[in-house]
Order: C-alpha cells, then sequence, then structure tokens
C-alpha cells in the first residue's frame, strides 16, 4: 500500500504537512548564495581565459570537458563536474557553490550537462539568457521557506502589478515585479535576460503573459523521463484505462483507514480520500470527483522541481505506488516480499510485482498475484 504517512510521491522532508492527506514537501538548504553563484561562475570564466590559450571558449571547455568526461559519453554529471571545479579548476572550499551552478544550469533536471549548452549559459549566449535567468530565480526560492511550493504564491504578488485587471502582465509589469523579488537577495536581470524571458513565456506573442504561464515557466514541466514514471504510476490507477480516476478507484488501492482524522472519527474514508485527490486536480478544478492524467502530471510538475536527480525521482515513484522493478539504488524497495514454497518443494524469496491495494494477511490474494507473474505457490509465508 501507499504509505499511510506521507502522501504518494511527496519527497520525505518536513516544511509543512497537510492535515487531511499528510502531504510533505521537503525543506529546502539555506546554503546557496546566487550572488556566490554568480561569484563562482565569473570566476570559472576567468580561469578558462587565463588557462587556456583558445579565443573560442568553446573549446576551452571542450578540453575540460573532455578530461572529466570519465564514462565518455559527451556530458558530465554532478559528482564529475565537482572533481572538474575543485581539483582541476581550483575551487577547493566551494563545493556548495559548484553544485548550485550544476544545479542552475541543469535546467530539466536530467542530472547531466553537456558540453554546449553549459558553456552557452556559463557566458550568457544569446539564446541562453533566459534559461539563465530561470535558474537564478530557482536558487531565490530555495532559499525561502516551502522551496518551490513559494512558486505558487508569486502570483498572488504578481496580481497586485495587475491594475488593470487583465490576469495577464506586459513586459515592463513583469520586470517590475521580477526586480521587486529578487532585488532583496542581491540578483539583477539584465535587460537582455529580462527580454528573452519574456519571449519565452509569450508563446503566443501576444505581448502579454498570464501568472499561470509565468509560474510554469519558471517552475519548469518533467522531462521524457519523468513523465513516463508519472504515467507507471497513473497507471497503477486508472486500471480501466478510461481516461480519468474516480473515489471509488483511489479507494481500491489507497488505505486511509489509518489516516488520523479517520482514526479520531473527524473525516470518513470517503471524505479522506476526496480531500487526498484535491492534491492532483489543477487549480480551477478543485472538489470534482474525477482527476485526469493531465491534473495527476501537473500535480508531479510540481513535485518533479524540488527533486535534483531522477534516480530519486525514479525511487520515490517506483516505492510511492508500488511499481516493481528499477535498477541500483533506483530499484523498487517497497513492494511486498513473500517466502515462496514451491510445487517442487523448493523455496525462494519472491517480490509480489502488483501488490497496491493488497492485504498482507490476505494469503489467497497473494497467491493469485503471483500466480500472474508465473509462480504457482504451494505455501507461501511472509518474510519478517
Amino acid at each position: 500500500m501507499p504509505s499511510q504517512n506521507v502522501a504518494p510521491g511527496s519527497p520525505a522532508g518536513k516544511s509543512g504537512v497537510d492535515p487531511v492527506t499528510l502531504d510533505v514537501w521537503p525543506t529546502f538548504s539555506a546554503q546557496v548564495d546566487p550572488t556566490r553563484v554568480d561569484r563562482v561562475a565569473s570566476a570559472l570564466r576567468t580561469k578558462i581565459e587565463t588557462t587556456f590559450s583558445f579565443d573560442d571558449p568553446h573549446r576551452a571547455v571542450k578540453k575540460l570537458f573532455v578530461d572529466a568526461d570519465i564514462d565518455k559519453n559527451g556530458e558530465l554529471d554532478e559528482d564529475e563536474f565537482v572533481k572538474l571545479m575543485v581539483n582541476k579548476m581550483n575551487f577547493s572550499g566551494y563545493d556548495n557553490d559548484v553544485r548550485a551552478l550544476f544545479k542552475r544550469f541543469d535546467i530539466d533536471s536530467t542530472g547531466r550537462l553537456d558540453m554546449k549548452e553549459f558553456t552557452a549559459m556559463l557566458y550568457n549566449e544569446p539564446g541562453s539568457r533566459a534559461t539563465t535567468a530561470i535558474g537564478k530565480v530557482r536558487e531565490i526560492l530555495s532559499k525561502r521557506a516551502g522551496g518551490a511550493t513559494t512558486l505558487k504564491g508569486m502570483g498572488v504578488q504578481f496580481k497586485i502589478l495587475d491594475r488593470d485587471g487583465t490576469g495577464s502582465l506586459d513586459r515592463s509589469e513583469m520586470e517590475i515585479g521580477l526586480d521587486k523579488f529578487l532585488r532583496g537577495y542581491g540578483v539583477h536581470l539584465t535587460k537582455a535576460e529580462v527580454d528573452e524571458l519574456f519571449k519565452l513565456f509569450d508563446v503566443d506573442k501576444s505581448g502579454t503573459i498570464t501568472y499561470d504561464e509565468f509560474v510554469k515557466g519558471i517552475r519548469g514541466c518533467m522531462n521524457t523521463f519523468r513523465v513516463e514514471m508519472v504515467k507507471l504510476a497513473w497507471n497503477q490507477l486508472d486500471r480501466d484505462r478510461k481516461g480519468f480516476v474516480t473515489v471509488d478507484d483511489l479507494a481500491k488501492v489507497y488505505d486511509v483507514s489509518g489516516n488520523p482524522l479517520v482514526k479520531a472519527g473527524k473525516l470518513t474514508p470517503s471524505d479522506c480520500l476526496k480531500a487526498f485527490m484535491n492534491n492532483w486536480h489543477l487549480a480551477d478544478k478543485k472538489h470534482l470527483d474525477t482527476v485526469s492524467l493531465d491534473d495527476f502530471i501537473e500535480y508531479y510538475d510540481w513535485v518533479s522541481s524540488s527533486i535534483d536527480r531522477d534516480d530519486y525521482f525514479e525511487l520515490m515513484i517506483r516505492n510511492a505506488w508500488h511499481i516493481a522493478g528499477g535498477e541500483g539504488w533506483s530499484a523498487n524497495t517497497s513492494n511486498l516480499r513473500v517466502l515462496v514454497t514451491h510445487m517442487d518443494g523448493r523455496q525462494t524469496v519472491e517480490c509480489v510485482d502488483n501488490d497496491l491495494g493488497l492485504k498482507r494477511d490476505d494469503i489467497e490474494g497473494i497467491k493469485q498475484r503471483l500466480k500472474a507473474q508465473g509462480i504457482n505457490a504451494r505455501a507461501i509465508s511472509l518474510k519478517d
């Protein structure tokens, strides 16, 4: 069963707990100082220029990447990047700032940087300035209580600037709003960065952006790998593939009997499930009795923005929704394991691949799930 202490898919942490859903958002480190990260980036540019004789910065960065790319895949992961910066470029003692610089440039949270994207962002080249600006804003949000969830509150601040009540901001209004938001942290966006940022958000070229467009643009969306993981979780709920999930569907796989409010008689199981489902609704669809895949993905877009690495995101999804599989430390550990006595007397420990909604004392139910996996059990016992 999904954890009864934390809503499925909520990373472990403690910055605020919803009393109904027990939904937990992680606490963010307050050690990232965007102005220090700026200085590290500036110092790195200077070191590259003084260390190498290349006129083209791309050639200098390529040389660094080739030396640091241990697995020769054309990309650097975070650890490779830190080793490069600390050992080769002499940024010893600046590990936190170096990691923050990596995260600033790793906008899609793949945990990897290729040479071209890193060089473009390091030198703030045209076409990359909006991405650099987004990275800076995210660093500010990581210092505030609630981290990425603070993005939801940014719309309230921006509505104050929307004096004509149009529900959108022009470029000037957006620039004023960003300046007010960032100045307290010593961060300033250049005119070029603001221009590119506005163009990025103004998809329909209307000359204005909505609050929703702005917030989603800063927050970002999940990369393809994470979307596919979320779809696996969705399939655990939408088992009849009708395209939406109801309270009855949720009740089949999620047991709320352990929720403190249900135990105390303050909520019925049905009301608790409905409150739980509201986590997955888009803002304008609260209190409806169904959830769509779009709603579900939107919810995980918010969760994803709080998680740096794909492998941790995979582990979180697999364990929260009891999806068997995964490799290394991303491998599922939450599914039920049982000691199986086979028909020929052999004994093996087996993982019940599809155990969502299955009670631990339902021996016959466990046997049926194992049979669907091709395992005929003469007897089973629960593994301690």
